[in-house]
């Protein structure tokens, strides 16, 4: 059954404050957004484009289609109830139910192998556990509290499965918890209770817990922590360490792993030479770490010299490592320094995990084919004296194959599979998941297809969900394809929904995508549904992305794209203001300043105020009116603003207002907004010079008011810009001064300093009323100004209802 949120806990969350995303403001929002999109979405009315009709024959329709409720986790309602109540200040539910909701989140966790925490469940689950371990048990009810075993079960889960995302939380999350474990193993020693007693309380005989602590620490960005405390555990055995030798080795293996995974080389040796000096044996795991950090980053002289390295009792390096060596010699022209390293593990009768390296070695360096290869696996099936005969298994053909993969050759995939059915070995899931792999990467996607029906009817067992991320890859190359597959897409994706699999960022993107194309809304609010509620902030953010970018693509058409970004609303109402800003231009760019001034109204309506718009997002949004007026969404806008308490009232804003106001034939109005400048402590700017002659060219008789601007502008000397120039001039033709704007123009060089230009002539030809004014004003000007005027003809002109106009572009700002 599908877990589902109460209706109180989405109404909790999305009416957050800015003040409740402390203490992490981006993942707190990111909660917020997860559950908001977890809710049943239950109303899309601006997604539904056709009004549905009753008629007789109604009652023989199919009934309408049901929305997917979101698939949540066991126990991941109970992280969010909590989170919401934290996020209102508001007494949490009762610890019974949280402990009961965090258990069974957390053995989930354990459960399912590929189920790892996000970045945003580790901040949940970190919150959750601050309150659990820092309120006192029995003043909140019957006094249960956590035990060990939720502890530890907490620990491993954080520890042994990394997300694929950032991990910033989950660090903090394992030192949390290895805290506790320490802090009640220290109050259980102060009241003398046996160590014995201890260990079996604790759960592990060996106080595992450390182990897990280091792999944490070392997972996650903390190795010089990490390297750190295994100095005073070290310290802390006495002078008798070899008691715990193997303990402390396995601890330091650790460490050293995650330097190296950190790339921090100084203190890799540094631990190295400690681990040297407290004669501990360089066994196979410590080869491996040191010989591969060098071989990845292909240094050459270092790579052979921790490879030659001797390790303890002969012991032969890890499959691991000869494989780095493999590819380290591929890159770097050295295989001839491989050829008898091979050579001496091939005379070593190595045990089969070896054998299985050495058939890709032969593969990827010697360049041997399938015959080749038959060869050598009768010489590894010879039977050695005193040694267990060898046979390929399903093993050896996975490996084989993954050779061929990585010299990008499918035929020979495809014969060393062939050479598995020949030798009778029986194919395991994993087999099945690289012939797909490779496949794919071939376009055969009806070969693909039939992989992918037998594993349907189940011929090999599939584990833990090991076939998700080709099946990923599979459904990401049909949505790609020429002409995608719908009916085929539709039927795997209602497979993994049977199996509650969440599909990767990239695939969720690459679906809805092609439900959008294709008019499918339902089913983009189904994916989104099901996918992104127990998405990460990162993850959603990679789909939010996408539908952006979908929503200014200009090739989309309107339709489509209000379409999308209903839907983008409903889902990600963390987006953030700038890219609801970028959505609001590009609506404004397809002339349809209804809809952008919707997209600013939403933003306008979010609870959280460092969501909502800033004065220059007010300004932005103005200025749009100005380029695309629509006098019913400026009325919008200007009450938004009036009730706007965040955002106080300056030069620009009301610029923008006047711009607006102008554009929408309401120069009088603006004009009242000069009024309000020239009252105010900062007054006008250069801007509001030009927007106000603009208003005025508007008005009926607005040279008087633009006379009298004009008079104080030389009264105080101002330097006049030649946009609030050509703006004064376009007032006066604007009430048909002919003459005035003639000799205003002749005289520029001694009034203002500078000739005209294209703007000049351009502006007060359109102002003019009527085309005998026109006509005079375009023959004085072609015999006085010839070069400009020819400059000026070159943008064309067209009719409108004011008469002909040149196509010339004020772009009013504030």
């Amino acid at each position: 059954m599908r877990s589902q949120l109460t209706r109180n806990v989405y109404l909790r969350l999305l009416a957050s404050h800015a003040s409740s995303l402390r203490p992490c403001p981006a993942l707190a929002a990111s909660c917020l957004a997860v559950a908001a999109a977890s809710r049943p979405s239950r109303q899309f009315p601006l997604i539904a484009r056709r009004q549905p009709r009753r008629t007789f024959f109604g009652i023989f329709q199919k009934p309408p289609r049901m929305l997917k409720e979101p698939d949540l986790e066991p126990g991941y309602e109970t992280l969010l109830q909590f989170r919401s109540f934290e996020v209102d200040n508001s007494r949490p539910p009762p610890r019974a139910d949280l402990l009961k909701g965090l258990r069974q989140f957390i053995q989930y966790k354990k459960r399912n192998h590929n189920r790892s925490l996000n970045s945003t469940q580790a901040f949940l689950t970190l919150r959750l556990l601050q309150h659990l371990v820092t309120t006192d048990p029995d003043a909140e009810g019957d006094g249960e509290d956590l035990s060990f075993t939720d502890l530890r079960a907490a620990l491993w889960v954080t520890a042994t499965k990394p997300p694929k995302g950032t991990t910033e939380h989950h660090l903090e999350l394992a030192q949390l918890l290895y805290a506790e474990i320490e802090r009640r193993i220290q109050n259980m020693r102060e009241q003398g209770i046996d160590e014995e007693l201890i260990k079996e309380a604790v759960g592990a005989k060996d106080t595992g817990h450390y182990e897990l602590f280091l792999t944490a620490l070392t997972q996650y960005g903390g190795s010089l922590e990490a390297a750190e405390s295994l100095a005073r555990f070290r310290a802390g055995l006495g002078n008798d360490p070899k008691k715990q030798v193997a303990k402390v080795r396995a601890c330091w293996t650790l460490v050293l792993r995650g330097l190296a995974k950190e790339g921090r080389e100084a203190e890799l040796l540094r631990e190295w030479k400690k681990f040297e000096r407290a004669k501990l044996e360089y066994m196979p795991p410590i080869h491996e770490i040191m010989s591969t950090f060098f071989a990845t980053r292909d240094r050459v002289k270092e790579t052979k010299q921790w490879f030659e390295k001797p390790i303890h009792a002969n012991w032969s390096p890890s499959p691991r490592a000869y494989m780095e060596a493999v590819r380290f010699a591929l890159r770097n022209g050295e295989q001839q320094w491989l050829q008898p390293i091979f050579e001496k593990l091939i005379n070593s009768n190595p045990k089969k995990e070896w054998w299985d390296v050495i058939f890709q070695w032969a593969v990827l360096v010697v360049d041997k084919g399938v015959e080749d290869v038959k060869q050598m696996l009768q010489i590894m099936s010879t039977p050695v004296e005193g040694k267990e005969s060898l046979t390929p298994d399903a093993a050896t053909v996975d490996a084989l194959i993954s050779a061929a993969i990585e010299k990008k050759n499918p035929y020979l995939a495809e014969r060393f599979l062939s050479l598995g059915t020949e030798l009778k070995i029986r194919p395991r899931a994993s087999t099945y998941i690289l012939q797909m792999d490779y496949r794919l990467d071939a376009k055969d996607f009806s070969g693909v297809q039939a992989i992918y029906e037998k594993l349907l009817k189940g011929e090999v067992t599939v584990r833990q969900d090991e076939d998700l991320p080709v099946l990923n890859k599979y459904l990401r190359a049909l949505c790609g394809a020429p002409e995608p597959d719908l009916e085929r897409i539709l039927d795997i994706t209602a497979d993994l929904e049977q199996r509650h699999a969440t599909l990767e960022p990239e695939t969720v993107v690459s679906l809805c995508m092609l439900f959008l194309r294709n008019d499918n809304q339902y089913d983009v609010i189904d994916t989104l549904s099901l996918h992104t509620v127990s998405y990460s902030l990162e993850e959603r953010a990679q789909v939010r992305r996408a539908f952006i970018e979908y929503c200014l693509d200009r090739r989309v058409s309107t339709a489509r794209v209000w379409d999308a970004y209903s839907l983008l609303r409903q889902f990600f109402p963390e987006t953030e203001p700038d890219e609801r800003v970028r959505l609001m231009d590009a609506f404004f760019a397809r002339r349809r300043p209804d809809m952008a001034c919707f997209v600013f109204g939403h933003m306008r309506g979010q609870g959280n105020l460092a969501q909502r718009p800033t004065a220059d997002m007010y300004v932005r949004c103005l200025e749009g009116l100005g380029q695309h007026p629509d006098g019913e969404s400026l009325r919008m806008v200007h009450n938004m603003l009036k009730m706007d308490t965040t955002v106080q009232m300056d030069t620009r804003l009301y610029n923008a207002l006047m711009i607006a106001y102008a554009a929408s034939e309401e120069p009088d109005v603006a004009l009242e907004f000069w009024r309000d400048i020239t009252n105010s402590a900062e007054g006008p700017s250069y801007a509001s010079l030009a927007v106000v002659f603009w208003a005025c060219e508007l008005q009926p008789y607005g040279d008087r008011t633009a006379r009298g601007i004009w008079q104080k502008v030389l009264k105080m000397d101002l330097e006049v810009p030649p946009d609030v120039f050509w703006a004064y001039c376009g007032a006066l033709a604007g009430s048909g001064h002919l003459e005035e704007v003639i000799r205003l123009i002749s005289g520029m060089d001694a009034t203002v300093g500078y000739g005209p230009g294209l703007m000049t002539l351009g502006v007060a030809y359109n102002a003019l009323p009527g085309s005998s004014k026109k006509d005079q004003f375009e023959a004085w000007a072609r015999a006085e100004y010839p070069d400009v005027w020819a400059h000026l003809e070159k943008k064309g002109r067209k009719e409108t209802i004011m008469g002909t106009k040149f196509n010339i572009v004020r772009d009013m700002k504030a």
